[in-house]
């Protein structure tokens, strides 16, 4: 236990505010706390124990702060709102407060952005197990992956409160997403789940769709960010035939094109949805027409956003008249859209067994066809080092592309790099950066892709400023390799890639940040 009497001046000042504090509320956010001073705020609590609602987001608290809040849970039985997000809590952190809260009045735990993995969202299912009032769990911008998420997601079978749970941004495959598919189709009280900007493709898309056509409750659901394709977007339609619980659906950013697209336009007619997002896709003229036929035929969406795909401008027209004359949606978004050669400048996805065939190939000594000679197997190292420079990407963790005609709390790109499919070290094959013009400057340094890399713990280890090459009138491209920058190679789990906007980010349509790797 800390004593008063041998707490630092920092510390007594903390200490004094928490047990200070009046009206249940205790909100100490920025103010660069770490594990020290989170101690003290613990103990404060220990002697107020109005406090219902604490907000501790944006500090510096570790693992050691956590477990020291969480000791405060005892003599403290009136919490019921706990918000620790953008901090650097780990899994021993999540442990001790998974721990606290069971049989606690807490209701609503955000963790979101800290560095809590499978082992602290294992300790996290275990509390959804016991706790019967979580209501709203977030975790966005964890190191969570399949096995934390079908743990969660086992939990989701027996639990009865939970209503919202959000999972973004962590590292959560199609083995994840299948499990949490298996979860909906026996949980009747989930309303709302995130799951973007995770590595799920079309098998997850297609077993959440499964799991969609019994569920009767869930309402919202955001998969943005994903790779689900056409073919999980057609699974999602498929669900809608009879599902009549969703209201809003998030398809962004999920390389979703024309055949996707007409999935989805033939279900809008019939459905219950209400918002549908399918902006920064891959969608044409021929989905584009589609939609608009949808909304002609009686589609009672209130919201559609379809900008930056690749629709022309006479079928943007044909949407807009659509709309015009049904009167609905009342929320269109259809402009910009996006330079379609962006999407044939990435280079292909190769799978695990891609990789494994082509390695073997060059190690055994293949016989050539119709020919006696057999070519001379390679050592493995040799291989190996042909394979790594080789142009293929195993996997490609991207931003949202960012459309900069509005206000942005927080304008940067930013990738943060995940496992590897094989669950082996991660390598950095490329860092890809695209830059749509609407007006395009004639200022050089306008043009720039201001580049900054960190390591796991935010400090920064590589800055530039890089050169784009421009492919068309205004599109710009820039690929970094690592021949030409080293500190790819260095980079592994849990580093992050930023590009701030452009100093006339006014003038420009869409950018977006890939970083493919194997």
């Amino acid at each position: 236990m800390l004593s008063y009497e041998s707490m630092t001046p920092r510390q007594r000042e903390l200490y004094d505010y928490a047990v200070q504090r009046e009206g249940g509320y205790l909100y100490l956010d920025r103010k660069q706390i770490g594990d020290a001073e989170a101690q003290a705020i613990a103990e404060g609590l220990k002697v107020n124990t109005t406090v219902h609602t604490l907000g501790l987001y944006d500090n510096q608290i570790g693992d050691a702060g956590a477990i020291a809040i969480a000791g405060a849970f005892a003599a403290n039985p009136k919490l019921q709102k706990l918000s620790l997000y953008d901090n650097r809590i780990g899994d021993a952190g999540a442990r001790a407060i998974a721990e606290a809260i069971k049989g606690s009045c807490v209701w609503e735990l955000n963790l979101q952005k800290n560095q809590i993995g499978d082992a602290g969202a294992q300790a996290i299912a275990e509390t959804l197990d016991e706790n019967s009032r979580l209501m709203t769990l977030t975790l966005w911008k964890n190191r969570i992956g399949d096995v934390g998420a079908t743990a969660i997601a086992e939990a989701l079978k027996e639990n009865t409160t939970l209503c919202s749970l959000k999972l973004g941004e962590n590292q959560i495959g199609d083995a994840g997403a299948q499990a949490i598919g298996e979860a909906l189709k026996v949980n009747s009280d989930l309303t709302r789940l995130n799951l973007q900007q995770n590595q799920i493709g079309h098998a997850g898309a297609q077993a959440i769709g499964e799991a969609l056509k019994v569920n009767t409750c869930l309402s919202k659901l955001t998969l943005y960010g994903n790779r689900i394709g056409d073919a999980g977007a057609q699974a999602i339609a498929e669900a809608l035939k009879v599902n009549s619980s969703i209201q809003e659906l998030d398809l962004s950013s999920t390389q979703i094109g024309d055949a996707g697209a007409l999935a989805l336009a033939e279900r809008m007619v019939h459905s219950e949805l209400a918002e549908l997002d399918l902006g920064y896709n891959r969608i044409g003229d021929v989905g584009a027409q589609a939609i608009a036929k949808a909304i002609k035929d009686g589609a009672t969406l209130t919201g559609l956003y379809l900008s930056h795909n690749c629709i022309g401008d006479a079928a943007v027209d044909l949407i807009t008249e659509a709309q015009e004359i049904e009167d609905m949606p009342p929320y269109l978004t259809v402009d910009p859209q996006i330079n379609p050669l962006a999407f044939s400048l990435l280079p292909r996805l190769a799978t695990a067994d891609d990789l494994q065939t082509v390695l073997c190939l060059l190690t055994s000594g293949p016989e050539l066809q119709d020919q006696l000679a057999v070519l001379p197997a390679l050592p493995t190292e040799i291989a190996e080092l042909i394979m790594d420079e080789a142009s293929y990407w195993q996997g490609v963790q991207p931003t949202k592309p960012r459309s900069l005609g509005g206000s942005y709390p927080d304008p940067r790109l930013e990738v943060t790099m995940p496992r590897s499919i094989a669950e082996s070290s991660i390598r950095v094959k490329a860092i890809q950066l695209l830059r749509d013009w609407e007006t395009r400057t004639n200022n050089i340094g306008d043009n720039v892709f201001d580049l900054t890399v960190r390591d796991e713990q935010g400090a920064v280890q590589y800055e530039c400023a890089v050169q784009p090459t421009f492919v068309d009138s205004n599109l710009a491209l820039a690929t970094i390799w690592p021949a030409s920058t080293p500190i790819l190679r260095q980079m592994r789990e849990g580093w992050q890639v930023q590009v701030r906007p452009s100093k006339a980010a006014h003038k420009v349509c869409h950018e977006s940040l890939y970083v493919g790797y194997v």
